[in-house]
């Protein structure tokens, strides 16, 4: 039996890659829109306050459809004793990314209740934690498939980057929080879009060639 390409992971590799690339084309698109808010200074938050009539409600569900998607390669990318823990914490590193943006933190002019704040806060946090935890897991797991073990050294190599950077970010107060975060951000993207890259060529199974 020899594994033969298969058209759903290509579909489902190009939907993720679809959906990367139309997050960074509206994060690039609101911070043009709101300048009063410096790229460098100000988080994703700022720029992206979903209470607002400006958000119209577009971002909250590019940000919800990027988190959905963070679990997908994990679920497709079949590493032999492939670990059972990392689809659950993609799938809760989503959940706890909608809602990051479902209910906004404080900004400039912009203000929220303790609650808001405590609960934006909390599922930021937990997005990121428990998403990179993902990566530095499947990456480890990689390197036991034949289709992904050429690109596993690389993609745990940027999974460490990406953890590395988040509690950089998280412990280093005096960085620029908007271009820290947004740095450990594009990371967290570039693991996604390298392991729905990959995912568009991995074989299957469930087929046979003399």
């Amino acid at each position: 039996m020899r594994p033969l390409p298969t058209s759903a992971n290509a579909r489902l590799g190009s939907a993720i890659l679809c959906l990367l690339v139309l997050f960074c084309a509206l994060a690039t698109m609101v911070q043009a829109v709101r300048p009063e808010y410096d790229w460098w200074d100000a988080p994703l938050s700022f720029t992206w306050p979903a209470r607002t009539a400006a958000g119209c409600g577009w971002p909250i569900t590019a940000r919800c459809r990027c988190g959905a998607a963070r679990r997908r390669p994990a679920a497709r990318a079949r590493a032999g004793a492939r670990y059972r823990l990392v689809p659950v914490l993609l799938l809760a590193g989503g959940v706890a990314l909608a809602i990051t943006a479902t209910w906004p933190g404080p900004s400039p002019g912009h203000p929220v209740s303790d609650a808001g704040a405590i609960v934006h806060g909390l599922s930021a946090i937990a997005s990121f934690l428990l998403v990179g935890s993902a990566m530095l897991l499947q990456s480890i797991a990689l390197r036991r498939d034949p289709h992904w073990r050429a690109v596993a050294a690389a993609m745990l190599a940027l999974a460490v980057l990406a953890f590395a950077g988040l509690w950089l970010h998280a412990l280093w107060k005096s960085l620029p929080r908007g271009a820290s975060q947004k740095a450990v951000v594009s990371l967290y993207l570039l693991w996604l879009g390298a392991a729905a890259w990959r995912l568009r060529s991995a074989p299957t199974q469930t087929a046979a060639i003399a």
